[in-house]
């Protein structure tokens, strides 16, 4: 079906007195039509529209509205309601001063009412950046799959098909969709989509006007305002890169190969994001470059550096001595060295500054990059592989390092206790040495910039390679197993265990729900196989049902009773006062005796005996601070894969929600134990000692939502890492008991906590070393799942023009700003 498009917005036409009058029709939802009329020779005069369909006028009214696409002062709208009548013609409808019907001013298409969704049934959104969202279903067939087109200008410019699960006439159905726009969009021009399901039916909010720019709001502004003073300019960008950190925009993965190419590889498109060359001398020792079974048919070149290319064949790599004699040769020649594939490319911009970054940060003895792999079809484009800031725990399931671009100092490789044997063992070996030789985690830099363009996938896992990364993991871990992962062969699994478990405390806050309670209680004790004791301790928050009250004499005068190898013993404490969940935990933590605490919801199910152990046995280590599980819908869909910071605003929000179970997620992350920032309380573990050093929850400020949030960013703040690992599954109802905050009274403390949160933690939630920049964080778009427009990198702060200075920002370190 084709789809008649309307004439371009602001078509002139000449009224009786001879002015110029513009108009528009800018909005058609339903049986609303919205638009605008003004005349620029007389700009205080209103005008009365009609629109007429067949030459016949169907509705009046009058243009004094305010419209947010009027030109002047913006009041020159109209908005009308078309009755059911009117409604019901299909065809073209022409917009017109009422005295004029030949000074046509716009035209739009209008389906009948069986061609059009209702609000229910289809509709989307769109806020600033390059996503809408909305809902799609069929309404005589919810299950039928459907597709969404978008048009511009009568051709199809993007498509996609509901995914995503939503309620509908209490069924739960795939209607959902996030549809991702071409960035070509981002011209700087508005542009009215027509989004019509694969019938040819209007969605409710169709057309849809979209404007953005493609280096944002900041640099858009500025061009528009070259004579301004340089401190006026500095304050203005300032201003809007604060609107903007609020109110992220999103491209979608999809368009990645547009997305680098204008951020990242197009000259005019960095203008002021070009870093200044360094001081000559900093930048004239050579960098060695081991490829590995044949060198690039054209050797890259990098201006002012030195490039020393060795080749290691096949025959080689296989021989521990040659390659590690080849390794050390090269190392004994270069102050860098690397390592590639023939077959990759190099992107010669991003290894310069690579370069640069390590010749900047003197105490910098690895830097490693982001790189991009072919997608597994070949008409699809490649895919970015974004990393987080240096995590040594996933390290050790997936090379980091390896993937990308990774730089060494060789003073790392030639005083190596344990040298690399083999090319897959490049990276682990210069780890290993890195902690031998004493330097902190912060010599590992992450550079957020594709160098690397990958000829094939991120390399699988092998038996061999797992047997020399568990001799490399046995000399700093003798209690761990490393494995290639059963259900992934991609990943390794690292498998850990104490020699003394200690004694831990499950604290589970509840008021009735005794349903929820008892099957928590219950999955607990048959799902739970912990050498040691565990008490759980049911914090009792103003319970009044008979049959709660009853359970909990029955909790008070149980036996201890088998856990697996351990002992579950209960208790009951009443805390008779206003709910605050946060106060709730500090007095629960106040009476707890045991070394390890476990902050758990009473809407908690055990899935599997080993999630405590794993837990535990990653507590216990130096330098973690808290460990947090996989938590489940009911349905199987994850709820927490871990916790992001700036989502919603500057917030946080969930990892992993669109991700079933068994999905690989993001670079197969929702399958790898690894750092996060934060991690939820339903069901976290820590020691109690680093509770108290930490001031708890925080009761005053967070005494409902974010209390996890900020306990984390505390934790973190005095060194200690925060760790989310998938060997511990469990099912969690979010807000099953509490329930959602919409009463008026829970909204207004939600925006409390939210202004709070803001307030003391912005700096760190969106600088979260965890979330790569260039990685989306408006609303609609879930973690990992979409491309920062523009990447967050790329937003300079005014002021930051040393080169070190700016080297040392871009250059990432799992360090916490504050």
């Amino acid at each position: 079906m084709t789809t008649p498009m309307p004439p371009q917005l602001g078509d002139s036409a000449i009224n009786a007195k001879g002015h110029t009058l513009r108009g528009a029709i800018t909005r058609v939802s339903g049986p609303v039509i919205e638009g605008w009329v003004y005349d620029e020779a007389t700009p205080e005069q209103r005008f009365v529209i009609a629109l007429y369909h067949l030459g016949e006028p169907v509705a009046l009214a009058y243009s004094n509205h305010f419209h947010d696409h009027a030109p002047g002062d913006g009041l020159y709208g109209f908005h009308i309601v078309l009755d059911d009548a009117q409604r019901d013609m299909a065809g073209t409808l022409t917009l017109a001063p009422a005295n004029a019907p030949n000074v046509a001013l716009d035209q739009t298409h209008l389906p009948a009412l069986s061609q059009a969704h209702e609000s229910e049934s289809g509709r989307v959104e769109w806020q600033p950046g390059l996503v809408l969202r909305g809902q799609l279903v069929e309404p005589s067939a919810p299950q039928k799959p459907l597709q969404v087109r978008v048009m511009y200008q009568g051709r199809q410019i993007a498509e996609a098909t509901p995914q995503h699960w939503l309620d509908y006439h209490d069924q739960r159905v795939q209607g959902a969709f996030v549809l991702n726009l071409p960035l070509w969009l981002a011209d700087g021009q508005r542009h009215r989509l027509y989004v019509l399901d694969d019938q040819g039916r209007e969605l409710d909010g169709s057309p849809v006007t979209v404007q953005e720019w493609p280096n944002g709001l900041v640099d858009w502004v500025l061009t528009l305002a070259p004579q301004l003073p340089d401190h006026t300019k500095t304050l203005l960008k300032q201003q809007l890169s604060r609107y903007e950190r609020w109110l992220p925009r999103a491209a979608g993965m999809g368009q990645y190969p547009q997305w680098h190419e204008a951020f990242y590889s197009k000259p005019a498109m960095k203008g002021a994001h070009a870093l200044p060359a360094l001081q000559r001398g900093k930048q004239d020792s050579a960098l060695g470059i081991l490829w590995l079974d044949n060198a690039p048919s054209t050797l890259p070149k990098m201006p002012g550096v030195t490039l020393v290319h060795r080749v290691v064949d096949h025959a080689t790599q296989q021989d521990p001595d040659r390659y590690r004699a080849v390794v050390e040769e090269l190392a004994g020649q270069c102050e860098i060295i690397t390592q590639l594939h023939g077959d990759d490319t190099l992107d010669t911009a991003a290894a310069q500054l690579a370069w640069q970054a390590m010749k900047a940060q003197y105490e910098a003895q690895i830097l490693y990059t982001d790189f991009d792999i072919p997608a597994e079809q070949a008409d699809q484009p490649r895919q970015p592989a974004l990393l987080p800031a240096w995590d040594p725990e996933r390290q050790w399931a997936q090379d980091l390092l390896g993937g990308g671009l990774c730089l060494v100092r060789s003073s790392l490789l030639k005083d190596a206790e344990h040298p690399a044997t083999h090319p897959e063992d490049f990276s682990h070996a210069a780890i290993e040495a890195l902690h031998h030789a004493g330097h902190p985690e912060s010599s590992v830099l992450h550079l957020p910039r594709i160098a690397r363009h990958r000829a094939t996938p991120w390399p699988t896992a092998s038996e061999a390679q797992a047997q020399r990364l568990q001799a490399r993991l046995e000399r700093t871990a003798p209690n761990a197993t490393l494995r290639v992962n059963p259900q992934y062969p991609t990943l390794y699994r690292v498998s850990r265990t104490l020699d003394t478990w200690p004694d831990i405390t499950l604290i589970v806050p509840t008021r009735d729900a005794l349903a929820l309670l008892k099957r928590c209680i219950e999955t607990i004790a048959e799902h739970t196989d912990y050498p040691g004791n565990v008490t759980l301790m049911v914090v009792n928050n103003h319970s009044r049902q008979p049959d709660t009250l009853a359970y909990f004499e029955t909790l008070r005068t149980q036996a201890p009773q088998p856990l697996g190898r351990g002992k579950l013993h209960t208790r009951v404490l009443d805390y008779p006062h206003p709910f605050n969940y946060a106060a709730i935990n500090n007095a629960a933590v106040e009476q707890c005796e045991s070394e390890l605490i476990a902050l758990v919801n009473n809407d908690i199910e055990a899935l599997h005996p080993e999630w405590l152990c794993a837990m535990a046995a990653h507590l216990m280590r130096d330098g973690v601070g808290a460990v947090g599980a996989k938590l489940l819908w009911p349905n199987g869909m994850v709820q927490h894969g871990g916790v992001i910071g700036g989502q919603y605003g500057g917030l946080a929000g969930h990892v992993g929600n669109h991700w079933h179970a068994e999905d690989a997620g993001y670079l197969g992350m929702n399958h790898v134990t690894q750092r996060f920032s934060m991690v939820t309380a339903a069901c976290l573990l820590m020691r109690k000692a680093d509770y108290h050093a930490v001031g708890g929850l925080s009761a005053r400020d967070f005494a409902v939502n974010f209390n996890d949030v900020d306990l984390c960013l505390k934790l973190r703040r005095r060194g200690l890492s925060i760790l989310w690992t998938p060997e511990a599954r469990l099912i969690h109802a979010e807000s099953a008991t509490r329930g959602k905050d919409e009463a008026p009274e829970k909204a207004a403390r939600a925006q409390r906590e939210m202004a709070k949160l803001r307030e003391r933690w912005s700096n760190a939630l969106l600088h979260d070393p965890a979330y790569n920049p260039n990685l989306a964080l408006d609303v609609y778009t879930p973690p990992f799942t979409g491309l920062a427009l523009p990447p967050r990198e790329l937003s300079h702060t005014a002021g930051e023009t040393s080169t070190e200075h700016e080297l040392g920002r871009i250059a990432r370190s799992n360090q916490l700003p504050v």
